[in-house]
């Protein structure tokens, strides 16, 4: 491994946090036009560096000037082992930089819940840079996002325990027989249950809308986003479909929640990480070839 490398794979994420995003939207600024706001204003970039380590007491990591709207400087000062961003203003010298500590964070966060701080962290590369708090209280979890420069709540949000589709029913747990033979826990919400047929078995073809989201609420796929139900053999998918889907009824919505071993495995797939637990909005559409249901009683074929 090279030396580059090596300084990549130890620094990558200070790299990572502190390299400016690329903006590919506007052309470059006129070179004489940069010249004459910079120079015009009442402190230099590199006046702003002093600042903000006096302010942030730490060492400067990168600095640059932010043209767009205000003329403003930026400057990454790191302190305690942390990457803090500081805003300095470049016409009055007033700079904004993090004072909070996760102490306060989370006291803050405490206060508005009045209950338990599971987690705590800072996000320097936010602006204004926050720290993100994860409160439990009355049975339920809240994400708290306080402003690190002043303390204020920027947002407090309720962070349901799975994601999709809110739920009120009790988690089933079935038994499936795993890769190895084993015995898995596949588990599931009814949150509509179905009145039509059920498939026949694992050879039916069903068509379904259903989203994919990942334990902490990412999405990675979605028929419903793409507007088109997805049509496929009950023995052509995952064994946490083969078996969750295969055990609905026609109309029904169900949230799936499918550990690894019926889902990628161990290696995972694609987008799919290794050992990854998956969670399932499924809508059992419709069972591809199936005879329709008898009419109910007292009423005739197509409703006629």
């Amino acid at each position: 491994m090279t030396s580059l490398s090596i300084l990549a794979a130890v620094c990558g994420l200070t790299m990572s946090m502190t390299s400016p995003p690329t903006d590919f939207t506007s052309i470059p600024p006129d070179p004489a036009e940069v010249e004459q706001s910079l120079s015009a204003t009442k402190m230099s970039l590199s006046q702003a560096v002093g600042a903000a380590k006096k302010a942030a007491n730490g060492t400067a990591i990168d600095a640059r000037a932010i043209l767009s709207g205000e003329l403003r400087y930026e400057v990454t000062v790191g302190s305690g082992g942390i990457a803090r961003k500081v805003i300095v203003n470049a016409s009055t010298g007033a700079v904004s930089a993090p004072v909070l500590t996760i102490q306060s964070a989370m006291e803050i966060a405490n206060k508005k819940h009045a209950g338990v701080v599971r987690s705590a962290s800072f996000d320097f590369t936010a602006e204004p840079a926050v720290a993100n708090v994860m409160v439990y209280g009355g049975g339920k979890a809240f994400e708290v996002v306080v402003n690190a420069n002043d303390g204020s709540i920027v947002s407090d949000t309720e962070k349901p325990r799975f994601p999709g589709t809110p739920i009120t029913g009790e988690l089933v747990t079935m038994p499936v027989t795993g890769p190895d033979g084993g015995t898995v826990n596949l588990q599931y919400f009814d949150i509509v249950e179905g009145t039509g047929p059920m498939p026949s078995g694992p050879q039916a073809t069903v068509k379904v809308h259903y989203t994919g989201y990942f334990t902490d609420g990412n999405k990675f796929d979605s028929s419903v986003d793409r507007g088109q139900p997805a049509q496929f053999p009950l023995n052509g998918v995952i064994a946490g479909w083969t078996q969750g889907v295969g055990s609905m009824k026609v109309g029904g919505k169900r949230k799936l929640v499918i550990p690894y071993q019926l889902a990628y495995g161990e290696r995972g797939r694609g987008p799919i990480p290794a050992k990854a637990t998956l969670i399932f909005d499924v809508e059992l559409l419709e069972i591809m070839g199936a005879p329709e249901a008898p009419a109910a009683p007292g009423t005739k074929p197509n409703g006629k």
